[in-house]
């Protein structure tokens, strides 16, 4: 790690002017970018220690949820808002990451995580076997179980991560930011923007000394019958190799049911977190039954493009989908017995 300046700004607004600073970054819960500064990937000349300014409240206005932006993952989770109602939301945070990374991490930097490919994460490893300044699609002996089969233009780029952000551009949230200019609201859905023919990642809607402050949440019909899925190599602190954020809102019961509205959300497939407006018109005004489920997740990966050695996440990603539909028709939301109970092998079907 480099030598760098610390910062403790006495309020918002000073930190997004150090943030115009070349070389300045904030610093939050600090669980991704002081990974990344160890290893030299991020070097960073001044750090600004938002963390004691931003607002960590979480609060129910309107019929939207409002979560501070310095709130902690495990602080989200737990909040009785969500702990009995929100299934998705709280499934999304307690299946990422460590018991302890969630107690550290705050929402406003989750949702900027990078990617965990190897090809970003360790500056050492040259870009491709040849040299050339981007990996090529169809490179031999590339590694790619971290490279996004959605949203890559044909590319060979980095995954994005994260859990929370699914779920949040599945149920159509906002993103509160403050800057220079004031403050704004950004719809989650168009708060990440595919890379460019420059980048190995996302970028975001955020401008130059742009800070997160809050993030808002619809409490949706759907939002109260849904699910996270998540299926990952091994049943904790695994990233997700598919998963489906997933809510639906039905008129009648069981097959016969119509579905009224749908939402859905796919993570550890995309170069950004995946929202699928294909697999929700599938779903919506349908019959619930399980062809319906498969012509849904079908539409959702219509426009996979997956690089080499990722094929089989097209077709798990569909079983994942279609499984999450399975559970909200014939079950309902899970309760943490269950989910706890089905992360290991066992329960709902």
């Amino acid at each position: 790690m480099i030598p760098f300046q610390f910062e403790r700004p006495a309020s918002i607004a000073e930190a997004g002017r150090q943030l115009q600073a070349e070389g300045t970054m904030l610093l939050g819960g600090g669980t991704t970018l002081l990974d990344l500064m160890k290893l030299n990937v991020l070097t960073p000349s001044r750090l600004s220690f938002v963390k004691p300014l931003l607002d960590d409240s979480v609060s129910v206005q309107q019929s939207k949820l409002v979560i501070g932006a310095g709130c902690t993952m495990s602080q989200l989770a737990d909040d009785e808002a969500v702990k009995d109602s929100l299934a998705a939301v709280r499934q999304s945070l307690i299946l990422a990451a460590s018991p302890q990374i969630r107690n550290m991490a705050t929402l406003g930097g989750n949702l900027l995580q990078r990617t965990r490919c190897t090809y970003f994460r360790h500056p050492d490893m040259p870009l491709n076997p040849e040299g050339d300044a981007e990996l090529k699609f169809d490179t031999p002996g590339v590694e790619t179980s971290m490279m996004a089969v959605l949203g890559n233009n044909g590319r060979l780029v980095g995954v994005y991560p994260g859990d929370f952000a699914v779920t949040l551009v599945a149920f159509a949230g906002q993103v509160r930011v403050t800057g220079r200019e004031g403050d704004r609201t950004i719809d989650a859905r168009s708060f990440y923007h595919l890379p460019n023919k420059t980048e190995f990642q996302y970028s975001t809607a955020l401008d130059r000394g742009e800070v997160i402050t809050a993030i808002e949440l619809p409490i949706s019909a759907t939002l109260r019958n849904s699910i996270y899925l998540k299926v990952r190599e091994r049943s904790s602190y695994a990233f997700a190799l598919a998963s489906a954020s997933v809510g639906i809102e039905l008129d009648g019961d069981g097959s016969s049911a119509t579905i009224k509205t749908a939402n859905v959300g796919l993570g550890g497939l995309g170069s950004i977190p995946w929202h699928s407006p294909e697999a929700e018109n599938a779903l919506i005004g349908q019959p619930a039954t399980d062809n319906t489920f498969e012509r849904a997740a079908d539409a959702a990966l219509a426009n996979a493009n997956p690089p080499p050695g990722t094929q089989y996440k097209v077709r798990l990603a569909k079983r994942t989908l279609v499984r999450a539909l399975k559970i909200l028709r014939d079950h309902g939301p899970l309760n943490d017995q269950e989910l706890w109970a089905m992360q290991h092998g066992r329960g709902v079907q």
